[in-house]
């Protein structure tokens, strides 16, 4: 099917560059597509601020990132229901950034949000008003035991969510997870695999990058060969933190910046579904005070970490997570294959009759939400992947691929960039 025209931008394969004017543009996809070949080669959005990003300077009132998309007349355009069925829901975490009720579970048409819970009494009872449900639950260890929940949405802090997606796993419940799927450990990585596996239960992680239009639309792409093999991929991710986001026992503040990777690496995981197979990179430390190993439960120096990985095809992929570069912030990534290659929407390359780019159209009561109008989306895919028993998109194989390869990353900058092996994740 071709595509929309108002959803990519087409440029013949002879004589296409990357255009030499990075304009400014209401649309943060129109941004990224027009950004210099410097950019492009990868030597640059540390140099330009431009974008939206998942977090914000301090004196904004929205955390970037959160600013909810436009909704236009194509969001739900097309859309029909797969199933009348209600999936009973429960939901898990209120925390600063109200990530539990965030995602619209409690407005899509095929969920029923029956349950809540945060340690936090308050906050356990915002989430139930925000999600207009009347059970709530001191804790997720006694939700589960609830034997009417199907699934349970797993919006608590990041270095639970291994231990929390296991514990509804083994109580025969579906789970969906905020990024990332483990905190720095492989072992739990191996545990969470081998409890997916065991229980034949869905699991996905709601990595946002995944269901940002253009990521997505080169995933499409790269399945029907516009590309061929990807030779050269990048993805970015800057969260300037002068000042720490509140958190759970502090679990955000020092932490190693490319333990948090998936915002990036779904550029190329996502995209192509392989994995990476090695990776040399290199920290730094911009002087952050909650940066300093004497200062953090990590003991970690770094505030910015740029990874250079061998991929499963053999190209190489520059994948980066920073904390101290002051840039207004951004989520981005950019693919070069043998075929074509691709910044924001704008296809550059030998295929002329590209696919169908446009995200699955959303029920009319699901906005697309934030994070680049991707929460919406992935509810729906989690949805639907229950509705018609298939795997979801970010997958336990492809959340793994895109999160451990930041633990080994990590280790290599340690060690001074030394290159080491990236495990990688089957079923």
């Amino acid at each position: 099917m071709a595509s929309k025209k108002s959803d990519i931008h087409i440029q013949p394969e002879s004589g296409s560059q990357p255009s030499n004017t990075a304009s400014r543009s209401k649309s943060n996809l129109d941004i990224a597509s027009r950004r210099t070949f410097l950019q492009a080669a990868g030597l640059g959005a540390a140099a330009i601020g431009l974008g939206k990003s998942a977090f914000a300077e301090e004196k904004e009132k929205t955390i970037q990132g959160f600013e909810k998309a436009q909704r236009d007349a194509n969001t739900s355009k097309g859309w029909e229901p797969v199933s009348d069925r209600k999936i009973r829901v429960g939901i898990v975490g209120y925390g600063v950034c109200k990530f539990g009720a965030a995602f619209s579970f409690q407005d899509h048409p095929n969920v029923e949000v029956v349950a809540v819970s945060d340690l936090f009494p308050d906050r356990c009872a915002d989430l139930a008003k925000a999600c207009r449900c009347s059970k709530t639950y001191p804790s997720l260890e006694e939700l589960v035991k609830d034997d009417s929940i199907e699934a349970v949405f797993v919006a608590t802090d990041a270095p639970s969510h291994a231990r929390h997606c296991i514990e509804v796993l083994k109580h025969g419940k579906h789970v969906a997870t905020a990024v990332p799927a483990v905190w720095g450990s492989l072992e739990d990585a191996e545990k969470l695999l081998e409890t997916v596996k065991s229980t034949g239960l869905k699991y996905m992680m709601f990595e946002t990058s995944a269901f940002h239009a253009d990521c997505y639309a080169m995933r499409q792409i790269y399945k029907a060969g516009g590309f061929g093999k990807l030779i050269y991929s990048e993805g970015e991710y800057y969260h300037f933190l002068d000042s720490p986001i509140d958190s759970y026992k502090g679990w955000r503040t020092g932490s190693i910046p490319l333990w948090y990777p998936t915002h990036s690496t779904a550029y190329y995981v996502s995209v192509t579904e392989k994995p990476f197979v090695s990776v040399s990179c290199t920290g730094s430390n911009c002087g952050l005070p909650d940066w300093q190993p004497e200062k953090n439960q990590y003991k970690n120096r770094f505030t910015d970490q740029i990874a250079l990985f061998e991929t499963a095809e053999g190209g190489a992929s520059r994948m980066l997570m920073c904390i101290g570069v002051r840039e207004k912030g951004d989520e981005t990534g950019r693919v070069f294959g043998e075929q074509g290659w691709m910044i924001g929407t704008e296809y550059h390359g030998a295929m002329t009759d590209l696919p169908d780019i446009s995200r699955p159209p959303l029920p009319p009561s699901v906005d697309p939400g934030s994070h680049g109008g991707s929460h919406g989306y992935l509810t729906n895919e989690f949805v639907h992947a229950i509705l018609q028993d298939r795997k979801p998109m970010v997958d336990i194989i492809q959340a793994l691929n895109m999160t451990v390869c930041g633990i080994i990353a990590n280790d290599s900058a340690v060690r001074d960039g030394e290159r080491l092996k990236v495990p990688q994740y089957t079923l």
